[in-house]
């Protein structure tokens, strides 16, 4: 669905990052009683967790 084998996620800190932002957005809609939105938020961290899983990352950096 999502293609994020990209060399802009080549930085550990930027796959983090977008997990965690997709995380606390999803706490954040649930919390304010947006159900919907914060499953959709959510969902997205799981799928981006799982795809940045799958992704060989040393390609980026040179095969080391």
């Amino acid at each position: 669905m999502l293609n994020l084998d990209h060399p802009f996620f080549a930085q550990a800190w930027r796959r983090h990052l977008t997990v965690v932002i997709c995380v606390f957005w999803g706490l954040f809609e649930l919390a304010t009683g947006a159900v919907i939105w914060g499953i959709i938020f959510l969902g997205m961290a799981a799928l981006a967790l799982w795809q940045f899983g799958k992704v060989d990352w040393s390609k980026y950096d040179g095969g080391n």
